[in-house]
């Protein structure tokens, strides 16, 4: 790590610095960085120069932004250029050779690379050395839809090299031809100044040249031997034969156009919206499609490199990579490129929290290579890393039943999840119901709350995950003791024994996963008591967000409203008004009773009244009271069963405390 002191001389370059460190997604603070580089270099080269720390610095910035993001070519050719300063163009030049091993797939680098090189007489290699970079190059970008100037300096290349008329050059300009790119007509042009000097030999494959006279019936057996008949009509074959591919290659390249058009190019740290990445998508399916009309979709060095083009924008999003690896292991893809793919997107390009290209890692080490335990590895760091994500337990805990054989060993581990929770209400707060009100009580002996019963854990993996649980995950452990219950086995009554066994108990408080499931299962045994058991505790003791909690009272009232009986709506008719009022968006606080009740420290919902008769409807502001209604409507009773005309103009003491001045938060401060 260089030493950041000689920067004291440099104020803005040192705030830049501490910016980034707070947040090192900042596009722009990264552009003002380099271009603060770029600036301090044109302007002081010598003392750049001459300073080694400083150089050691700055490339260190760099270096920084382009390890994190490798694909950010646009800083990539900044960077050389700055080198190319500093150091001269064989120092540039391996700049260069860096960004396309470490960015093999832009077309734009490796132009840079090879016109660099070629235009540098000073920079030494062989024409060997040179062969192998173009080869390199036209395996990684030489199928781009764009990649007409890159085939270009190819064949003038070897033209230079070794002549028009030698099977070099006719050896890639027949692999150039056989590409729908955007230019195909120069190099089709390019074909036909130069197959006249060539065999038919040299031009097409005798395999493929057999298919192609068979196919079009252009010779039997009474026309004397194939060998004669292709010597004979060798210009007629050459020029239908290639007037075919020309047909293919001009269809495919308008179909390939309307996709080429629209499509995001370049990486940046800007959201990429999900238009963009279908459209990328939409194009794969294309190329997948046609290869698979010819039967070539195993291991397709076309569909590939479109994958990896398509991967420059979109790295930092997993759908590309997902689809891209399942192409690959469905279609013979090397074992290598799989496992460096899930690699690179794993550890360096998607987002923790995006854990679907996770998931099938999972999948594919424990299918594919059998290493159990560096997926319970994989499982584990992803329940560190994401520890309120309660769909990573649920999923690990679901690859450790299927991992076991025997209904005797997964009923045991079942017994593990089971004390697992209980452990977890032991060494944490108790909940204490008395009939009028929810009290939180300190945390007392563990004798008084475990059971007669052996807690103890026999899954060495289930102790492990029990240190990572907390409040929002440990519920998840019911969840799928319930699902084995209700799926596997189909035991019903278990099942709800398990639901209702940690019902009251702190480790579900805070579970949306547990109040969800258990509602539904409650919701397809259609049990109208324990939904409405589920809905009151929800409302009232839980600590889910309000748009959880809200989510159960709807789906509750929506159940209630299809399945009441007309008894059973007006013995509940106020509870539903209620729930009604909590869930509708416009009402105010003071018609949600049940969210009163949740902010109240002692579970009275008075307590939140008093607070905002205080506040006198207003947050920022407090007021000695406001005027108080003296003869209100009892809502107890039921209105249309009362036998009054009219009711009474109401009536308030305290009026002339409408008129006193608020005092706002701000006066005291």
């Amino acid at each position: 790590m260089p030493d950041l002191s000689v920067l004291h001389n440099f104020p803005q370059w040192e705030k830049l610095l501490r910016d980034l460190d707070d947040d090192i997604y900042d596009s722009k603070l990264w552009d003002d960085l380099i271009t603060h580089h770029e600036k301090l270099v044109e302007n002081h080269t010598e003392l750049i120069k001459s300073r080694k720390e400083l150089r050691a610095i700055l490339y260190n910035d760099v270096n920084k932004l382009l390890t994190k993001f490798p694909y950010y070519i646009i800083y990539w050719k900044r960077y050389h250029l700055i080198v190319k300063t500093i150091e001269g163009l064989h120092a540039s030049i391996d700049i260069l050779k860096r960004a396309v091993l470490i960015c093999p797939y832009s077309l734009e680098l490796w132009m840079d690379y090879i016109q660099l090189i070629l235009n540098t007489e000073t920079y030494k290699i062989t024409d060997t050395e040179l062969k192998l970079i173009f080869e390199k190059a036209s395996s990684k970008i030489g199928y781009f839809f764009t990649s007409h100037d890159f085939w270009i300096s190819y064949l003038d290349w070897m033209a230079n090299k070794y002549g028009m008329n030698s099977n070099d050059y006719i050896q890639v300009l027949l692999k150039v031809i056989k590409l729908p790119l955007h230019q195909y007509a120069k190099f089709n042009s390019k074909f036909q100044h130069v197959y006249k000097n060539f065999a038919i030999s040299d031009l097409i494959k005798d395999a493929d040249l057999q298919q192609f006279i068979n196919e079009n019936n252009y010779w039997s057996k009474d026309e004397g031997t194939l060998e004669d008949f292709i010597e004979q009509n060798s210009e007629f074959l050459i020029t239908e034969y290639f007037k075919v591919q020309l047909e293919e290659i001009k269809r495919r390249s308008n179909e390939k156009w309307q996709y080429e058009t629209n499509l995001k190019l370049y990486f940046d740290l800007t959201f990429i919206a999900t238009e963009e990445i279908c459209k990328w998508l939409d194009y794969i399916e294309y190329e997948e499609d046609y290869h698979r009309g010819k039967a070539q979709l195993d291991n397709n060095p076309e569909i590939i490199n479109l994958y990896e083009r398509a991967l420059l924008p979109t790295c930092l999003n997993d759908k590309i990579w997902i689809r891209y690896n399942r192409y690959l292991i469905q279609n013979n893809g090397p074992k290598e490129l799989i496992i460096s793919n899930f690699n690179k997107a794993c550890d360096h390009f998607v987002p923790i929290d995006m854990k679907d290209i996770r998931y099938m890692y999972i999948k594919y080490m424990q299918l594919k290579l059998k290493k159990i335990d560096d997926c319970k590895s994989i499982f584990m760091s992803l329940i560190e890393k994401l520890n309120t994500d309660s769909d990573i337990v649920s999923k690990y805990i679901d690859f450790l039943i299927a991992l076991e054989e025997t209904e005797e060993n997964k009923l045991t581990l079942i017994e593990d999840l089971i004390n697992c929770v209980h452990l977890f209400n032991k060494n944490n707060t108790v909940v204490v119901h008395t009939e009028k009100k929810q009290k939180v009580a300190k945390k007392i002996d563990e004798s008084k709350v475990a059971k007669e019963t052996d807690l103890s854990i026999k899954s060495e993996d289930i102790v492990k995950l029990s240190y990572m649980l907390n409040f929002w995950t440990v519920g998840e452990l019911v969840v799928n003791v319930c699902k084995f219950y209700w799926f596997k086995l189909h035991n019903i009554k278990k099942t709800r024994e398990i639901f209702m066994l940690f019902f009251n108990t702190e480790a579900v408080r805070s579970s949306k996963a547990y109040w969800f499931a258990f509602f539904k299962f409650e919701l397809s045994q259609r049990n109208k008591k324990n939904l409405k058991h589920i809905t009151d505790k929800v409302k009232l003791w839980s600590t889910l967000s309000i748009s959880d909690v809200n989510l159960i009272i709807s789906e509750y009232n929506s159940f209630a409203l299809k399945n009441f009986t007309l008894a059973e709506m007006k013995d509940n008719e106020r509870d539903i008004i209620k729930n009604i009022l909590e869930t509708d968006e416009e009402s105010s606080l003071h018609m949600k009773h049940f969210l009163k009740v949740r902010l109240a420290d002692d579970n009275n919902e008075d307590t939140v009244n008093k607070r905002l008769v205080r506040e006198n409807g207003h947050p920022s502001g407090s007021s000695d009271g406001r005027p108080t209604l003296i003869n209100p409507i009892l809502y107890s009773d039921n209105l249309s069963e009362i036998d009054i005309n009219s009711f009474p103009v109401p009536k308030f003491r305290n009026v002339e405390k409408a008129n006193n001045n608020v005092k706002f938060i701000r006066e005291s401060l």
